[in-house]
């Protein structure tokens, strides 16, 4: 058999079907090892067998109907193109990047306040902002900003209308509290305030007249509360100014501004009562500065330096010396709140007020003071100073803006990408760039249809990345056209490798949706979804564009007639292979002789650089720089830190990222809420104290002057002092005999008095809500526990009555509170009792924080604090914006390590199906060692989802390049070899296209994408490249598996195959009886025949000498192998002597003798006719007929 098979063409045995028999049919080599030819992975070749199977099916069909094929593809994908129309878009920052809250029975809280900040920074960004100037001028761009007002609803709103303010008593006196209300101002925490100038933001707009009282036009530019109050007392005896005092000592009111320095003494306005009234010294601002500025209600208004002074330096004493930023505050108030404050009033009652007019009134106003801002900046040209506002409003503006696609890059990059197919391979490469790109739009319509919301990465980033993930596989395809085979047989070699990594794709992406960012966790199930329509796109729709280029070469059509002449057969080369015994007359071929076209590219990884790595100096060269970049990475991976910050996700354009730039850099102030719920809050204030306390130890909280935390911000603090002043109150108007035992009350009591009478009144019992023997005989706190069954009682009052220590702790008590306001006029002790609380928030500030590993840090203390205290039975957890954007990278780790266990587990069950598990060691391996080159990148948001990126180029070329190894038969550097030719042409050309796709991300507007996603791809690319083509087939040319398949008999190919069974006979067609009469006419008028011209023979004779070449069509037709193609042919001749007679003897003659009939499916010779004609040196036997 040996000797039979060596005298056999040399050729045909270093084809593909010999060489890489597993790659072209594993039937074949399954029947290989079921004759004892060979030993290998039964199992793999199975399943392959079947899969190459269905394939060369499809591929059969697709070539057959390759036009209605591709109609029918164009339009489904034209169809589920039409549900973009039903896409929506998400481009709010809160839908896009914050972690969603799940809490459905209490009022949604806005992530981002809508308070409109602005923040002054210096052009040179050493320079100091302490002194006068800059404060001047940070006054005058303040002051014109906020006068800026809308038109909306037909009704002119201004920053008063829709500010945050102090509440005022109920005085039950309308033109007084008209006075208050216009004097009251919104609430501005700026630098300001610790100066004079700070009173000219408060306004009002008109001054006010109070009649008997001060100057006759009030504004805070003049205005001493104090001294007003003192002047009205001795001018107005009939005024309750007990209670007006008694508010202005709650709020801490005393002389407002005029105490306070003035920046400019020169001022005319600036009051004598001024530290610094017409002094030449230079102010020390950064001594004012220090511990912060206080407003016109200094027990509430307190704003820490930390919020209003960025890129602070001090001296020993602890005073600030220098200042890179300053920093104010417009307090706006919410939609809710705004909706509930206009609500049944007349102003509104005309246009039908909701919580949506609200939310447009705010966003408008913002913008329209974002606007008057950068005009201003503008327009002040010669200014040493940047001005940067930021708003919810305008944040969310600049997304909607930045976020729709740009068609003019889409464009480019489409004409750049197919340019580069056309030069690179062929036109068939800038039409599959274009089917890539229209099954991009129909999966991105088919996303829409199952609800997936678009957003910017759908934008920006998905259509690039998608198309440059697929031209590989394009590629693939390609390279094997090149090789002339037929779609069929492309599909049959190639197929299950493009179904194997769509798998691997879509399934890492669909992992990496673990993610719990809504913009990153949409991306990722989109990706998933594309994948598998650009995997249909290429096994169903792109082969039918090749086999109509046949048919076009095949006609002859002018723009293919060039490219046909190379693919014309080359009949002239016939090669006799009849001395195969194995073969013999079976293998009756006549293969197609055609060259590979081979790319620059793949000559140069072939011949050079296969050549230049496999010798043995340069392969422990490369051994030895392998092991030092895998420790390299392992070194830097252990430095690595989060990098996570707010400004890299909006545009780099606009006046929020630069805020965000300096906010971030200068200040790292952030506010949050810790959240209680579900308690008895009655029963449990000892536990709610030591809570709030236990912040205290964490060293970013900002504490108070003390070293504690300021109890003004706690709810149930300022609820307990009220109460204690109640008590306090009524305790020395019974002292002064004031009230009676029997409840009742005198004329010289005080309104807090019997306030306090009627809290003291109240049983908690809903049957029996007054007691009044209790007046004398119970306090209203008793050990700074206020009384537990009143407790609900107590706070309907304390909600209406000291609105300004409520609104201030900012507590958003939900349910509401009833509204319950006393008078010494109304004898009624009973006070409404409100619903038990289920919801409440404590504010707390954090300083300081300007890197993402500090925020982390604090992040995870103030979370075990709120996880100690839930195993108390204390329901809370803390939200925030802080929280809110940051919260997901506290497991960040874990979820990183449980994203890349689940996709090597899924991946090498996936990759199993091609390759035996226990030879996926090696790949395994070298992706691990490739996936270390993430680690040159800081852990960002996008981290989990780059890293699927990264491991699907990373993986997709080293499971290629493995498979094409295992498939080969000969030594391991001979199928390294072997593997790199088949594939490395299109890993080359799939990884530089999708570098070519990914560039346009490089001009960016987005920060994350520019640097993050950008650079991430090229690592990806580079690391791919140079892994898949240089350093893994080294590694497996020195520790490389056995091939899948080893034949017994030789050691770079398999045994001869046995030829395939012939396909069976086509079906005749249905035949119908007919009459003998109409027989007999057809047999004596058909045409002659070579079976029948000696029974018509007359007197002539003549001489055929006809030649015949049989042609048999092996499984590896086409395809060429490194030795070339080969050919087997038998020829066959003969000479007959032919008679031919007239047709009138032909019935006397022979019909009695024999009858013609077929045996063995051919038409035979009868007996009498036989003798007329001569054997010759054909194969073929003239067999005998069997008597009829």
């Amino acid at each position: 058999m040996a000797t039979a098979e060596t005298q056999g063409d040399p050729e045909r045995h270093c084809s593909d079907l010999y060489t890489r028999t597993g790659w072209v049919n594993a039937s074949i080599a399954l029947g290989q090892l079921e004759q004892g030819k060979a030993i290998g992975d039964r199992g793999i070749l199975w399943v392959r067998s079947k899969i190459q199977r269905q394939l060369l099916y499809l591929g059969n069909f697709v070539d057959t109907h390759a036009g209605k094929v591709l109609f029918v593809g164009l339009l489904v994908i034209a169809t589920f193109c039409v549900g973009l129309k039903s896409s929506t878009f998400h481009s709010d920052i809160e839908q896009l990047w914050a972690e969603p809250q799940y809490h459905e029975d209490i009022p949604p809280s806005e992530i981002l306040s809508t308070h409109q900040m602005i923040v002054q920074t210096a052009v040179d960004p050493d320079s100091s902002l302490l002194h006068t100037n800059a404060l001047l001028e940070h006054l005058a761009l303040l002051q014109q900003a906020t006068q800026v007002t809308i038109t909306m609803f037909d009704i002119t709103w201004r920053l008063k209308d829709i500010c945050q303010s102090a509440s005022v008593p109920n005085f039950e006196i309308q033109y007084i509290e008209k006075i208050f209300e216009n004097i009251i101002p919104c609430s501005i925490a700026t630098p300001l305030d610790c100066f004079w100038e700070g009173s000219k933001l408060l306004g009002p707009d008109y001054a006010v007249h109070i009649p008997g009282g001060g100057p006759n036009h009030v504004k805070w530019t003049n205005l001493n509360p104090n001294q007003l109050v003192n002047n009205m007392k001795q001018k107005q005896a009939n005024f309750d100014y007990y209670s007006l005092e008694d508010y202005f000592h709650r709020g801490g009111i005393t002389s407002g501004y005029q105490e306070k320095p003035c920046l400019n003494p020169r001022d005319p306005e600036c009051p004598e009562s001024a530290p610094n009234y017409n002094s030449t010294q230079p102010l020390d601002v950064g001594a004012y500065l220090t511990s912060g500025c206080y407003g016109f209600a200094a027990k509430y208004m307190h704003w820490p330096e930390e919020l209003i002074v960025g890129g602070v330096s001090k001296n020993k004493l602890g005073h600030i010396k220098h200042a890179k930023a300053l920093q104010s505050v417009v307090q706006l108030m919410d939609k809710h709140e705004l909706h509930e404050f206009w609500a049944n009033t007349y102003k509104i009652h005309h246009i039908g007020w909701s919580q949506e007019k609200a939310s447009l009134i705010l966003h408008s106003w913002q913008k329209r003071f974002a606007q008057e801002v950068e005009r201003l900046v503008k327009s002040n040209t010669s200014s040493s100073y940047l001005f940067n506002t930021f708003s919810t409003a305008t944040l969310n503006k600049g997304l909607v803006e930045h976020s729709k696609i740009d068609y003019f890059k889409l464009r480019i990059v489409l004409v750049v990408v197919g340019i580069y197919g056309w030069v690179i391979q062929s036109g068939l490469a800038t039409l599959g760039v274009l089917l890539l790109a229209s099954s991009t739009a129909a999966g991105l319509g088919v996303c829409s249809l199952l609800g997936l919301p678009m957003n910017l990465l759908s934008t920006h980033v998905l259509p690039f990345l998608s198309v440059g993930l697929a031209m590989r596989e394009m590629f693939m395809i390609l390279s094997m056209q090149n090789r002339n085979l037929t779609p069929s047989e492309i599909l049959q070699r190639v197929g299950p490798s493009i179904l194997t990594a769509a798998l691997m794709q879509s399934a890492t992406f669909l992992i990496a949706a673990v993610v719990p960012i809504p913009a990153l966790r949409i991306f990722c199930l989109q990706c998933s979804i594309l994948s598998i329509f650009h995997a249909a796109a290429i096994l169903l729709i792109f082969p039918t564009l090749i086999a109509l280029q046949v048919r076009c070469r095949k006609a002859a059509v002018p723009c293919f007639r060039n490219e046909s002449k190379t693919a014309q057969p080359q009949n002239n080369n016939n090669n006799n292979n009849n001395n195969d015994p194995e073969l013999g007359a079976n293998l009756l071929t006549a293969e197609i002789i055609c060259q590979q076209k081979k790319s620059i590219l793949s000559l140069f990884v072939n011949h050079y650089l296969v050549k230049l790595i496999f010798q043995p100096v340069i392969k422990m060269l490369l051994c030895v720089v392998y092991l030092v970049l895998i420790a390299f990475c392992i070194f830097n991976g252990l430095k690595l830190q989060y990098d996570v910050r707010l400004s890299s996700f909006l545009p780099k354009s606009t006046q929020e990222h630069r805020y965000l730039e300096a906010q971030n850099e200068y200040f790292g102030f952030y506010n949050f809420f810790l959240v209680t719920r579900e308690l008895e809050y009655p029963l449990n204030q000892p536990l709610l104290y030591e809570y709030h306390r236990s912040l205290s130890n964490v060293p970013h909280v900002l504490k108070d002057s003390n070293g504690g935390l300021n109890m003004n911000d706690f709810w149930l603090a300022n609820f307990r002092d009220f109460l204690t002043d109640l008590q306090e109150e009524f305790d020395q108007n019974k002292s002064n005999n004031c009230v009676s035992r029997d409840g009742k009350w005198y004329p010289n009591a005080t309104e807090k008095a019997v306030l306090a009478i009627k809290l003291l009144a109240q049983t908690g019992v809903v049957e029996f809500p007054v007691d009044k023997s209790q007046i004398f005989n119970k306090k209203l706190v008793v050990n700074n526990v206020i009384d537990r069954k009143a407790f609900y009682n107590y706070l309907s009052v304390w909600s209406s009555n000291d609105q300004m220590s409520y609104s201030s702790s900012r507590a958003n008590l939900w349910p509401k509170p009833f509204q319950y306001y006393s008078s010494k006029s109304e004898n009624d002790l009973k006070i409404p009792k409100s619903q038990p609380l289920i919801y409440t928030q404590m504010p707390f500030y954090l300083k300081n924080l300007r890197t993402t590993s500090k925020i982390m840090e604090t992040l995870k203390e103030i979370k075990e604090i709120s996880d100690s205290y839930n195993s108390k039975g204390l329901k809370n957890y803390p939200v925030g914006l802080i929280f809110a954007y940051f919260n997901q990278f506290l497991v960040i780790d874990r979820l990183l390590l449980a994203q890349l266990a689940t996709t090597l587990l899924v991946s090498n069950l996936i990759a199993a199906v091609l390759i035996k598990w226990t030879k996926l060691w090696c790949s395994l391996f070298s992706i691990l060692a490739c996936f270390l080159l993430i680690g040159f990148l800081n852990i960002s948001a996008m981290t989990g989802t780059m890293g699927a990126f990264h491991f699907i180029v990373i993986s997709r070329n080293i499971t290629l390049v493995l498979s094409g190894f295992l498939c080969a038969l000969g030594n391991k550097e001979k199928r390294v070899k072997m593997s790199l030719e088949v594939n490395a042409d299109s890993i080359l050309k799939g990884d530089i296209g999708l570098l070519i796709c990914a560039s346009v991300l490089a001009t960016s507007q987005f920060e994350f994408i520019q640097y993050d996603i950008f650079t991430m791809v090229l690592i990806s690319v580079c690391g791919s490249v140079a892994s898949s083509l240089i350093f893994f087939p080294v590694l497996l040319a020195l520790f490389g598996p056995k091939e899948e398949l080893q034949s017994l008999e030789h050691n770079d190919r398999i045994s001869t195959p046995p030829p395939p069974p012939m396909p069976p006979p086509p079906a005749k067609a249905q035949t119908y009886p007919r009459t003998q009469r109409r027989s007999m006419n057809s047999k004596t008028t058909r045409e002659p025949s070579l079976t029948t011209i000696t029974e018509e023979s007359c007197n002539q004779s003549i001489v055929v000498e006809p030649q015949v070449t049989v042609e048999y069509t092996s499984p590896e037709s086409s395809s060429s192998g490194p030795c070339g193609p080969y050919t087997t042919k038998v020829t066959a001749t003969a000479n007959i002597k032919v008679e031919l007679v007239t047709p009138v003897y032909r019935s006397s003659k022979c019909s009695s003798k024999c009858h013609r009939t077929k045996c063995s499916r051919r038409q035979q010779q009868c007996k009498c006719c036989k003798q007329d004609s001569e054997s010759s040196d054909s194969s073929v036997e003239t067999e005998t007929c069997p008597n009829s």
